[in-house]
């Protein structure tokens, strides 16, 4: 996109700001006044009433010049050939036929000026740099004739046999309607999108060095031919040839190694790059980095028979586990920061930290659980369940060390005990200073895991 210059309309006047112009930035065609021109068949339009916009930059402004002639269907004309330099308009069917804008539309040779005419059905209006030059009260209708079979010629007459002018040319815009004033200047300086109603033809010249073609950016078809023109030299700096200047705004969980190729560990927003030639019409492209660097979360785990914790304990942390053997499908449930298996399988966790940084843990493998577990699980009993607060693991069959660890869902540890057992023994846990809920019993010796949900009540 081109970027345009920062415009201010006081008192009526048009003031452009200065800006230093790359060398390769090219935005506007420079025509010799000898034999170039610009073309396109055009298409036979039926407009009644019309504008023409654009922005020239001439060393002298000569009389005998034709700057848009539009001789297809309808006949518009807009030239600079009058006797004193200023604009006259000739347009078949309108009386006047010759409407001169005056001698105080006189433009500044070597400077850029934007020129408008407007028909209005009434009357012909000249703006010159945003301001009301001429007036001039205008009967009769534009005719229709299928003599009229030439189409647009930019810089020089119809038949594009003469009258040839050394002006640069830039964002010519024509229309099939009478734009206002407060329109005008309200996009004198900005980019159009091309569908506006009423845009018959727009040429913002961005298509750049060695280019044979302006292209109509309103999808019309009416793209302009270089003709007599050397492309190799004819495109040159217009005056919305800018640098684009873009920010690439980054939050990064940890460290980041930016288009520069520079690895950045800390915040920063002064870093940046430019891509020579990088925007339209060889202007560059920069991009400024405002890069802010956040702590990445611990993916790392803890495992312990058919237990996995996640290690990341900062306030506020979010977990969410998943089976890595079937897709990576989030566990039902399993939000806390400690997982139990109760199947063999391999399984990881999704790490979301407060400060939007969001990591997955390596899978792990759990393979402690056998065949023989369900005979494990028949070697004890966990009652009541639900409970009140007092729950009681009684041995059956089994003798021997027994680890047993009661966690909240939020994998919280509240309950830790290593117990040696006969058969037919039963220790005692009291949660009755613990919150309403549900809770993961889980026991286990060397080889062999349970776990149970049970309810507090």
């Amino acid at each position: 996109m081109k970027i345009f210059l920062t415009t201010l309309i006081i008192a009526g006047s048009l003031i452009l700001n200065s800006t230093t112009i790359n060398a390769q930035c090219i935005t506007a065609i420079q025509l010799d006044g000898v034999d170039d021109y610009l073309w396109t068949p055009f298409s036979n339009y039926t407009f009644a009433n019309y504008t023409i916009e654009m922005w020239i930059n001439s060393a002298d402004y000569l009389a005998n010049e034709m700057y848009v002639s539009i001789r297809q269907n309808k006949e518009v004309i807009l030239g600079g050939w009058a006797v004193d330099g200023s604009f006259t308009n000739s347009t078949a069917g309108l009386m006047p036929l010759q409407a001169n804008s005056g001698p105080g539309s006189v433009l500044s040779p070597g400077s850029w000026h934007h020129v408008a005419l407007v028909y209005n059905g009434s009357e012909r209006i000249y703006y010159i740099d945003g301001i009301m030059v001429a007036t001039i009260p205008t009967t009769g209708s534009l005719v229709t004739n299928s003599a009229y079979a030439y189409g647009l010629t930019i810089g020089a007459n119809w038949t594009g046999g003469g009258q040839y002018t050394n002006t640069a040319f830039e964002d010519v815009r024509i229309w099939e309607t009478a734009r206002t004033q407060t329109e005008i200047n309200a996009n004198v300086v900005s980019n159009l999108t091309g569908n506006e109603p009423g845009l018959l033809a727009y040429y913002r010249f961005d298509d750049g060095v060695g280019s044979t073609t302006v292209t109509d950016l309103t999808g019309n078809g009416n793209d302009l031919t270089l003709m007599n023109v050397n492309p190799a030299t004819a495109w040159v700096p217009g005056i919305f040839s800018t640098n684009v200047q873009t920010t690439d705004v980054i939050d990064n969980c940890g460290p980041l190694t930016w288009i520069d190729g520079t690895t950045y560990t800390s915040n920063n927003n002064s870093a940046q790059y430019t891509f020579t030639g990088g925007a339209v019409g060889g202007c560059d492209s920069i991009v400024s980095l405002d890069l802010t660097v956040n702590t990445p979360v611990d993916t790392t785990t803890s495992t312990n028979m058919s237990v996995i914790t996640s290690n990341e304990t900062s306030l506020g942390t979010q977990y969410q586990w998943i089976d890595c053997n079937n897709n990576n499908t989030q566990i039902s449930g399993e939000i806390g920061q400690t997982f139990t298996a109760t199947t063999t399988g391999s399984y990881a966790v999704i790490v979301s930290g407060t400060n939007g940084c969001s990591d997955t843990s390596e899978c792990v493998q759990i393979n402690t659980i056998s065949l023989n577990e369900s005979s494990f699980e028949s070697e004890f009993t966990i009652s009541p369940n639900p409970t009140s607060g007092e729950l009681s693991i009684s041995t059956l069959n089994y003798s021997g060390e027994l680890s047993i660890e009661v966690r909240d869902l939020t994998g919280k540890l509240i309950f830790n005990s290593l117990e040696n057992l006969d058969q037919n023994s039963t220790v005692s846990i009291d949660l009755s200073e613990f919150a309403n809920g549900v809770y993961i019993v889980n026991v286990s010796d060397q080889s062999k895991s349970h776990s149970v949900r049970i309810i507090k009540k």
